[in-house]
């Protein structure tokens, strides 16, 4: 799920970044470049390790020490506690379940659109129109393409229109555009939950037409002539993954044909377009891969980072990572840890006579043969409290060790655990 996250934030601001810098000129083909790396880069950065390179700076190394480490689910220790912990569990499941079920909903859907195409490339009958080979539609859809085939009914087609028709679908053909409209869609399966895959996968198909626009413009046809005909198609399309030539947004491809082209000299903001969008991004995921205290505990106590005594701790001993590539696993899972925390965690009596609640912060390391180790707490509460935190802490089984390129190794995990009374 961290990585879903850390990917659906890529895409909000490479879309961002792709509307402040890129939508006011006229170099298409850039765009589309820049749209095709806004469309597959949230995805790669992820997996870029660039906490490994900051540690080989030495000015960064105080820094890429501090002491953050993976926040597991908060305990509630109280009357209710057992109840509110199988409730947040059981919501986050069922979350999962929900977003898997639109991703199956939507490949389903793409599958019977290709599966459509498929057909009308084996069925339709082929036939040569100005030099060019044309699957011949039989219904009233307009013209379309779809990877090296076009579509067209030559029945609803007036002549003067038909060799605009067939420069802007052979265009789609010969850029592959078929292949930037399969990636959006795939994307757009994948983060369907983002209104912001969808926006980016509007613009792939609106840049694509201002591509293939283009062309018929640099065919000599006349501009206001091919307008008017656009503006004259009312063509009900039945085919998502296909090139239409009556795509919507016609007004603004009428501006674009309209516009005078854009100095040379403006490539240069697609080059620095790079620079913010890789910085956000590597700053958003190392903060969602560190996965530091919530907010609130930010807010409301400064927890001291021991940094000096971590970085001492690194130098003497195995190295303790803060996220591994496989994170270490309590024996069945999130739900079984805290269902045996919540059963063995009782709220001490001493604590409940003095009216003593708070969140207790306590940090442990997960060796490499699984063992829970170095309990401490990070911010204290009571001393009773701290200890019961502790004491049931310390009986966890051994986990299931944590893994980084094929090696194990040391993994340290922050526990919130809250004591609530009535």
């Amino acid at each position: 799920m961290l990585y879903l996250l850390q990917v659906n934030v890529g895409l909000i601001l490479f879309y961002a970044l792709y509307k402040l810098v890129c939508t006011r000129d006229t170099f298409f083909r850039s765009r589309r470049f820049i749209l095709i790396v806004s469309l597959v880069l949230p995805f790669i950065l992820p997996f870029i390790d660039v906490r490994e390179w900051l540690e080989s700076r030495d000015r960064m190394i105080m820094l890429t020490h501090f002491d953050y480490s993976a926040v597991l689910p908060e305990i509630v220790v109280g009357s209710e506690a057992a109840e509110t912990g199988n409730r947040v569990f059981v919501l986050s499941e069922w979350i999962g379940y929900l977003y898997l079920a639109g991703v199956l909903v939507l490949l389903v859907r793409l599958a019977i659109q290709a599966f459509s195409l498929y057909r009308l490339i084996v069925r339709l009958p082929e036939k040569e129109i100005n030099g060019v080979r044309v699957k011949c539609l039989n219904d009233p859809s307009g013209p379309f393409s779809f990877f090296g085939w076009i579509f067209l009914n030559p029945a609803t087609v007036k002549k003067d229109e038909l060799d605009e028709i067939l420069t802007h679908e052979v265009a789609h053909v010969k850029q592959r555009h078929s292949v930037d409209v399969l990636l959006a869609e795939m994307v757009s399966i994948c983060c369907w939950i983002n209104p912001f895959a969808w926006l980016l996968k509007r613009e792939v198909r609106l840049n694509l037409e201002f591509l293939a626009d283009r062309k018929v413009m640099e065919a000599g046809f006349a501009t206001k002539s091919y307008q008017y005909h656009l503006l004259g198609l009312a063509y009900n399309h039945k085919y998502g993954l296909s090139n239409n030539f009556n795509f919507s947004h016609l007004k603004q491809r009428i501006i674009m044909m309209n516009k005078k082209k854009s100095n040379g000299a403006g490539h240069i903001k697609y080059a620095l377009f790079m620079i913010p969008a890789f910085a956000l991004l590597v700053a958003g995921n190392i903060s969602c891969s560190q996965g530091a205290s919530e907010k609130q505990d930010a807010k409301e106590e400064t927890v001291a980072p021991d940094s000096v005594a971590a970085l001492t701790d690194s130098v003497a001993k195995d190295e303790v990572f803060m996220v591994a590539e496989q994170m270490p696993e309590f024996p069945g899972g999130m739900k079984e840890m805290l269902k045996f925390l919540q059963e063995n965690m009782k709220y001490p009596e001493n604590a409940m006579k003095n009216n003593v609640q708070g969140r207790v912060i306590v940090q442990f390391v997960v060796e490499k043969d699984g063992t829970p180790t170095e309990f401490k707490v990070a911010r204290s509460v009571d001393p009773d409290l701290d200890a019961e935190a502790l004491r049931v802490l310390q009986t966890m089984p051994k986990w299931k060790p944590g893994m980084q390129r094929g090696e194990v190794v040391r993994v340290k995990f922050t526990v919130p655990v809250s004591f609530k009374l009535q």
